[in-house]
């Protein structure tokens, strides 16, 4: 198999794990945090890559601009982690009785 086949088969798996991960989180909000490793961590090195190859003329400014949908879901999915954050921290100071 050529490099240029085996990365296009590598990228496509790549973007078939974030679609699954992006799934996940909107079927079950709550894995939204152990979803944020993942997505954040690639969107995170994807964006400086992307600048790098945008700069030297590697990639085209279209294709670049559609990594912005992946920086958006991030950004979503740390919203809906954040969300769940502070809705579970107010729940368990609801339990706690506070004395008059």
């Amino acid at each position: 198999m050529s490099a240029p086949v085996h990365m296009a088969r590598e990228s496509g798996a790549w973007n078939l794990a974030l679609a699954a991960a992006f799934l996940a989180v909107a079927a079950g909000p709550r894995l939204a945090a152990g979803a944020l490793p993942f997505l954040g961590s690639f969107a995170a090195l994807l964006l400086p890559v992307t600048l790098v190859d945008l700069g030297a003329g590697h990639v085209h400014a279209e294709r670049a601009v559609a990594h912005l949908l992946l920086l958006a879901g991030a950004v979503l999915v740390c919203a809906v982690a954040w969300r769940g954050r502070r809705r579970r921290a107010v729940g368990a100071l609801a339990g706690r009785r506070v004395p008059a």
